[in-house]
């Protein structure tokens, strides 16, 4: 009893001590601030941070249209609530969930929708979120197939040999693509793409995974939004022989003392070389120049241009692209001129007239218009021209007896420097020739008897 009576008596003088009054007197205090704000203000305020934004589409007519949430341009978002202290206090952030809000969109495109605050525990409150607006893009996810090139930008041939890139072989052929429809509508090449540097001179094979997708413009696409399976394509690049060729031509029609070496160095052709390739090694073994074809002396003129079609074979490809060359008189310092000359019919000849016919010639006077330099044309007089009329397997004369016959100009001279140009025509009548009959053809066999009769009779 005295321990005990010893202890109260402690107490008691602790008690009284000013720091264990000023303690006792602030947990009263606190005592009493807390009572009156559970009993007289009921409502607070809690604050969550880093709430996950969901997007779920489900029973929403954007989902029965067929649409998905492509991007989104919020994934946290911070909220305050306010409401009962007792309900808010027993919340946490696992309890909270953020959505937006879809209404009636079922169209493909991009939005702004409200966010909003739900939990699963039965209590009200007012939240107030930031941000409070999410932008969505909707669209509708498809899978398609697309046709692959290949594209090796730093592989090149060695000298005298050349890649045909349209003859690149790879291996897929096709790859399917999923994304975004939107997305897919700008896809326009699917492209496999090796970075890789080297010099080849035969069929190589490289691999590469690197898939680059382009827009009908050329720029490449972002593909984030996209699922591409990862493949290892196989690029075969065949290796031509390659060879730089002159081009040559001919000229005919030409008469036999014109002097054509003079006229080729008047003349120009647009492209003077053309490169060929082939996959065969020894195409070229003994091949320099590359024949365009002829051309009719006539048919070149001081402003006339004549043009060459460029005809390969199924062993040559050719490198340069062009498919025409221009054939022109290069006449810069005008050295060449044109004049007009007046033949007469005594100038004109014909040649292989058919057998049984006599030949008038009813054109008795021919302009032809001559090119050559201005000494050359000064020094040439009609009589020098000659006009020839050639009938050989030309005309049907059975049916007509008067032609208008191709005609073709000559000059006089041991070498001929001027050509004649242009198209001419000479009008020659035909006649046949009459029939030769012995006097045995024209006696009838009556004749001959009664003839017989009257010498007998004698």
């Amino acid at each position: 009893m005295k321990k005990l009576h010893d202890f109260q008596n402690f107490l008691a003088g602790l008690l009284d001590t000013k720091p264990v009054s000023m303690i006792i007197s602030i947990l009263c205090a606190v005592l009493i601030w807390f009572s009156v704000s559970v009993t007289v203000y009921q409502t607070t305020h809690v604050r969550f941070y880093q709430i996950p934004l969901t997007i779920d589409l489900t029973g929403t007519p954007a989902e029965a249209n067929g649409l998905s949430s492509v991007s989104c341009d919020v994934e946290m978002v911070t909220v305050e609530l306010e409401g009962n202290r007792a309900q808010i206090g027993r919340l946490t952030q696992e309890d909270l969930k953020a959505n937006i809000i879809t209404g009636n969109t079922d169209t493909i495109g991009e939005f702004s929708f409200e966010i909003s605050i739900e939990t699963d525990k039965n209590i009200s409150f007012v939240s107030t979120i930031s941000p409070d607006y999410a932008t969505v893009k909707l669209d509708r996810i498809e899978t398609r197939t697309y046709d692959v090139t290949a594209s090796v930008p730093n592989v090149q041939a060695t000298s005298g040999h050349a890649m045909d890139k349209n003859d690149i072989l790879f291996e897929p052929a096709q790859i399917e693509i999923t994304g975004p429809s939107t997305q897919l509508d700008k896809i326009s090449r699917v492209e496999a793409y090796s970075d890789k540097s080297l010099k080849i001179d035969s069929l190589y094979s490289l691999y590469t995974s690197e898939i680059r997708l382009y827009s009908p413009e050329g720029a490449i696409l972002d593909t984030d939004d996209l699922e591409i399976p990862n493949t290892n394509f196989q690029i075969t690049i065949p290796v031509l022989t390659q060879k730089e060729l002159k081009l040559t031509y001919d000229i005919f029609n030409a008469p036999s003392n014109f002097n054509l070496d003079w006229l080729k160095e008047h003349l120009q052709l647009s492209e003077d070389t053309i490169t060929l390739a082939s996959q065969t090694n020894t195409a070229f073994a003994e091949l320099d120049e590359w024949p365009l074809g002829s051309v009719k002396l006539n048919d070149i003129g001081l402003t006339s241009e004549n043009y060459f079609t460029v005809e390969l074979g199924e062993e040559f490809i050719n490198q340069s692209g062009f498919q025409q060359v221009r054939l022109t008189l290069n006449n810069e310092n005008e050295e060449l001129t044109s004049r007009e000359f007046q033949v007469s019919d005594n100038n004109i000849s014909v040649v292989n007239v058919p057998k049984n016919y006599d030949i008038n010639i009813i054109t008795k006077n021919l302009s032809v218009t001559v090119i050559g330099t201005e000494e050359d044309l000064d020094a040439l007089s009609t009589q020098d021209i000659i006009v020839t009329v050639d009938l050989l397997n030309n005309y049907n004369i059975t049916q007509s007896t008067s032609v208008n016959a191709d005609a073709t100009i000559s000059f006089y001279g041991e070498e001929s420097r001027i050509w004649a140009v242009g198209a001419y025509k000479v009008a020659v009548e035909l006649t046949e020739k009459p029939t030769e009959t012995t006097v045995a053809e024209t006696i009838s066999p009556t004749d001959s008897e009664t003839t017989t009769e009257t010498e007998s009779g004698s």
